[in-house]
């Protein structure tokens, strides 16, 4: 007798699908479960992830306790206070989780890519004196000059989708220069003042033996862009980039020349303007038009072929004066089609950023402590992550069986 060919449906029902990420939970919660080292500690990080990922109002100590049937706020806030695991652990592991899960089998900017690490930093509305960190201070995010923390994040993008992978808490000086206020919010005494582009190269030199082979860019606003120390970092770890600065960022040591902005005035004529896509945007359009040019730069290895410099510009079809501007560095033999998906991929820290707080609670909490934000931060981190893997699986399920992809370069050892 032989056996009956198994009735399969069609097509997947919502509640199959269902089904199917609950089990990916499980097992997630199942491999970051060991950072926990009581199974009561481990029991609450699960409810805490499971409550982030909930229909929840507000992702507070209340309402995930409520979520998960507790009468009180009581063991969430331990997990985040007082219970002893180590965060960067955890950190480490959602880096890797998505790094694994945003793979694109090389189908990057180019062939050879790895992805896009995109730095930019957010804000969080906070009140009061006592929170780590807060102050008077602006932010993009909020819209202007508020009382709140503001956060350093990293974001690996990838054409599979974007997560956060790291993130560093910033200190104004007047923090970091009044020792018995850091005292009180249990900020580490080692921990000193540090500007936002020394916190973005803190975190890349973590990120970066995580990373796959394969060219990585750096792509990061002007807070980053415009720190001259910053670039120097990157060019030092052969990291490609391509940042925005100001206006007035200086280009050329000669006169009307030195200005990007007047740069750009005085050379590009109008036909010398391209139009290519560069991936969706804030202004809501996969439409540019750039403006690119080498820059003569003697002391570096153009002409060696090796790495060269690049000014671009980028302006919006039918609005010839709003210009945005770019510092670009990368191996010579860069495309401008690659070039200018750089700067069009630094949305997607923004997009990565609004996806944990809208969707996973990155900025409903509520401990004023130094080591709670990062807590909290890292495991609201873990539960976007999730999210942004299983929908990177499930289109991958959509999508028609694909043709080999491209052999890869030689790793990242091959930009060296």
């Amino acid at each position: 007798m032989q056996a009956k060919v198994l009735d399969v449906p069609p097509v997947v029902t919502d509640q199959e699908r269902a089904d199917e990420w609950a089990d990916q939970l499980e097992d997630l919660l199942l491999e970051v479960g060991r950072i926990f080292p009581r199974a009561d500690l481990r029991c609450r990080a699960a409810a805490c992830v499971r409550g982030l990922l909930g229909p929840l109002s507000r992702k507070n100590g209340w309402q995930i306790a409520e979520h998960a049937g507790d009468s009180r706020p009581d063991g969430q806030q331990h997990l985040l206070n007082r219970a002893c695991w180590d965060v960067d652990e955890l950190r480490d592991v959602v880096r890797r989780y998505v790094v694994e899960g945003l793979d694109d089998d090389g189908a990057g900017l180019a062939p050879g890519g790895a992805g896009v690490l995109v730095i930019d930093e957010t804000g969080f509305a906070k009140k009061g004196r006592a929170s780590a960190g807060v102050a008077r201070q602006f932010t993009g995010s909020l819209g202007g000059v508020f009382p709140c923390q503001v956060g350093v994040m990293a974001a690996w993008a990838t054409t599979a989708g974007q997560a956060l992978i790291d993130r560093e808490l910033y200190l104004p000086k007047e923090w970091t220069d009044d020792r018995e206020r850091c005292r009180a919010a249990h900020v580490p005494g080692q921990v000193g003042f540090a500007t936002k582009p020394r916190q973005a190269e803190q975190m890349i030199d973590r990120i970066l033996p995580s990373l796959p082979e394969g060219r990585v860019w750096v792509a990061a606003d002007e807070v980053y862009g415009r720190d001259g120390a910053f670039r120097a970092f990157l060019e030092k770890h052969r990291l490609p980039y391509a940042v925005t600065v100001q206006a007035n960022q200086t280009v050329l040591p000669r006169p009307g020349w030195r200005h990007i902005a007047r740069l750009v005035q005085r050379v590009a004529s109008e036909e010398d303007w391209i139009e290519l896509p560069a991936g969706p945007s804030q202004a809501g359009t996969r439409a540019w038009q750039w403006w690119v040019r080498r820059v003569p730069d003697p002391d570096s290895e153009v002409g060696r072929g090796a790495w060269a410099r690049w000014i671009i510009a980028r302006r919006r079809p039918g609005e010839p004066q709003e210009r945005d501007y770019y510092f670009a560095w990368g191996p010579e033999e860069t495309p401008v089609e690659e070039l200018v998906r750089v700067p069009g991929a630094r949305w997607r820290v923004e997009d990565a950023i609004k996806l944990a707080k809208s969707a996973c609670g990155l900025a409903d909490y509520e401990v004023r402590s130094y080591h709670g934000w990062y807590r909290h931060i890292t495991l609201a981190m873990l539960a976007a992550a999730f999210l942004a893997v299983q929908d990177a699986r499930a289109a991958r399920e959509r999508e028609p069986a694909a043709a080999p992809p491209a052999q890869r370069g030689g790793g990242r050892q091959s930009q060296q």
